[in-house]
């Protein structure tokens, strides 16, 4: 009797787990087509096939719980390729995260959007994407700092001006991309990152 209770809590967690992953996807798919202040609890609902307390039970929070859940996991995703990471080994990581997301034109597309709706002081992600562009700036000067330490950059590197630089880069290649420019992202990236280290990336 224990065993079948047992297995019905994981037969239920599992059907649970997916459901949100069901809901986490249509969440996706709604945000890059409508942004976030278009879209809707409803629309996301209406995706999976359920009601909009049914969506709620899962993402408590309700709209706003569903944004930070769909930034979160494109965040994670990236975080686990430079985890460990220092120096040149960080910043050559850096173009395979480009790599890994090319076959995900929404999900770029979505953050694009849902960045330039974020530059509202007012907008639920606002504080979201500041700290993200602050933590990227600072792993990517660090990395810079470690790379000139290990003598893999120039003595005369300004970390914090190659930062800046690199994240300008990214974004307007990411903008360019989806406007439909041929755009190589990685190998210009890459040919952007190098001319700051001697470290061949």
């Amino acid at each position: 009797m224990a065993g079948s209770t047992v297995e019905y809590r994981r037969g239920e967690y599992r059907k649970s787990a997916a459901r949100r992953e069901q809901i986490l996807e249509a969440a996706f798919a709604v945000f890059s087509e409508l942004g976030y202040t278009a879209g809707s609890v409803s629309e996301i609902a209406r995706r999976v096939g359920m009601t909009q307390t049914g969506v709620l039970h899962h993402f408590k929070g309700g709209k706003t719980a569903l944004l930070q859940a769909v930034l979160d996991r494109r965040d994670e995703q990236a975080q686990a390729i430079i985890a460990g990471k220092r120096g040149a080994d960080f910043l050559r990581a850096l173009p395979e995260i480009t790599t890994t997301q090319l076959d995900k034109r929404g999900m770029i597309q979505a953050y694009r959007m849902l960045s330039t709706e974020a530059l509202n002081p007012d907008h639920p992600a606002h504080a979201h994407f500041q700290a993200r562009q602050r933590l990227v700036l600072d792993g990517l000067e660090k990395a810079f700092r470690e790379a000139i330490e290990d003598g893999d950059a120039p003595s005369d590197l300004d970390p914090h001006a190659a930062s800046l630089s690199c994240l300008a880069m990214t974004e307007g290649l990411e903008v360019l991309w989806l406007t439909g420019f041929d755009v190589d992202m990685v190998a210009e990236s890459r040919q952007h990152i190098q001319q700051f280290v001697t470290a061949p990336l």
